[in-house]
């Protein structure tokens, strides 16, 4: 592109894209894939809404005095839409169990989801256009990534914040019926509003990143109904210029626009509530103990490498805390090794901190592989292996976790963790009844009966 040639206009064109695109457009097969992503990100908001994040976002909206219209999931407070999508998404967020696309680079799921159950209680909406929603929000959010990743993600940014308040803000213009030009402002203000840093992974403020994603995208396309305004090219000039300095082709991100919708190929889904780069190696591990018999008491020394991206996300050498142990490599496999599992318990405060596991994390190596650094830098694939105290040496490595869109989970397994998760907050008959409800999400008439069934009874 030449000096003084303009740049293809983004926000324009993919407003009009938003506000064209009909329901009806969204067939099938991609409102099945928006309803099981949207019944996981029930399911994860329901185990994190017992975390201290997600009480803390809960104490604030209820200190702000918001009113009680919109339903908090797993508690009984209710509070308003915007402040309802803030602290579900915190919730969603918590525990790092929620759902990954690779080509957003982050968490589609847990902005889009709550910010459209708040929108959908408050008009009273049922679940096909929610549904249709979020596929379109999920449009978008490849078009971000596909646009601005890998860039963005290298230079620090989190794109679950980032790109997720421009998603989200598209998706809940989609549901609000908004016209083209409302569209592009919502698009526009979410743009100035996105914000998030992957120095903060590990700590409180990663899932306060989900939640505030979702709420501004929320907050923009409401604002943009009522008439605000924003910039007509904040996307493919100030969004591009902050968020990815090397540029951005726009028109070739969003050349694919409709059916087949992106959200068809599914999303990943997690089975261990950590970050989703320790996923191949803690399958690795967790494959090559149980192939070869390999108990805890009788390991020397473990280790894994991985890509570039891999090692920066994983940003804790040893892991002191449950948050930490989500960003930590060698706290994830010293666990497979321990306990044959990663799951919920494995982060819990107490059994981070356990002799056998902190021993035997100090025993890892964690380290790059330059092949992968050469070739494949954003690479998901780890190597993992074991060396026993008797000298023998086993070797295993992954290139995709269970979950991911190419080793998808059936209905039985989402069922399970659904219930595993919704147990935290909820009793047995109720999780059983919120699991059915939104299963069948598509025929419900009003979003609000099913919402109530989040509640504790």
């Amino acid at each position: 592109m030449s000096a003084d040639a303009r740049p293809w206009p983004a926000t324009r064109e993919l407003a009009r894209r938003i506000a064209e695109t009909r329901p009806a457009e969204v067939g099938p097969s991609a409102r099945a894939r928006a309803r099981e992503a949207v019944v996981d990100t029930l399911g994860v908001a329901l185990a994190g809404a017992a975390e201290d994040c997600a009480r803390l976002a809960l104490r604030l909206a209820c200190e702000e005095g918001a009113g009680p219209r919109s339903a908090v999931w797993g508690a009984a407070e209710r509070t308003s839409h915007s402040w309802a999508a803030f602290v579900n998404g915190t919730a969603g967020h918590a525990l790092d169990f929620d759902d990954v696309d690779w080509v957003m680079m982050g968490h589609p799921s847990v902005t889009l989801t709550p910010a459209l159950v708040a929108l959908a209680e408050e008009r009273g909406l049922g679940g096909g256009p929610l549904l249709a929603a979020y596929a379109v929000g999920f449009e978008l959010l490849r078009v971000l990534g596909r646009a601005l990743n890998p860039v963005h993600y290298r230079r620090g940014f989190h794109a679950t914040a980032t790109l997720g308040a421009v998603g989200t803000a598209g998706a809940c213009a989609h549901l609000l019926g908004l016209d083209a030009e409302r569209a592009r402002h919502a698009l526009a203000l979410a743009a100035s509003e996105a914000g998030g840093l992957v120095s903060n992974f590990g700590t409180m403020t990663k899932p306060f990143h989900a939640g505030q994603a979702a709420r501004a995208g929320l907050v923009a396309a409401r604002l943009a109904e009522m008439g605000f305004t924003a910039a007509a090219d904040a996307l493919e000039s100030g969004f591009t210029a902050a968020f990815a300095a090397e540029g951005a082709d726009w028109e070739a991100a969003a050349r694919g626009w409709g059916p087949p919708w992106d959200i068809e190929e599914g999303v990943c889904v997690k089975i261990h509530p950590c970050c989703a780069m320790t996923h191949p190696g803690i399958d690795a591990m967790l494959d090559l103990c149980r192939r070869e018999g390999i108990r805890g008491e009788e390991v020397e020394a473990i280790g894994a490498r991985a890509s570039s991206m891999t090692l920066k996300v994983l940003r804790y050498r040893l892991a002191a805390t449950g948050l930490e142990g989500k960003f930590s490599m060698p706290f994830c496999l010293a666990s497979a090794v321990v306990d044959g599992r990663v799951g919920l318990p494995q982060f819990e405060e107490a059994r981070v901190r356990r002799p056998e596991v902190a021993a035997l994390q100090e025993r890892v190596e964690f380290e790059l592989d330059p092949e992968l650094a050469r070739s494949a830098p954003e690479s998901e694939r780890t190597e993992v292996w074991v060396r026993l105290k008797d000298g023998r040496e086993f070797r295993a490595s992954e290139e995709r976790a269970r979950g991911h869109i190419e080793r998808p989970l059936a209905r039985e397994e989402l069922r399970e963790k659904f219930l595993e998760c919704a147990a935290v907050s909820l009793p047995a008959e109720r999780a059983e009844a919120a699991w059915e409800g939104w299963w069948e999400v598509e025929r419900a008439a009003e979003i609000r009966a099913l919402t109530a069934l989040l509640r504790p009874a």
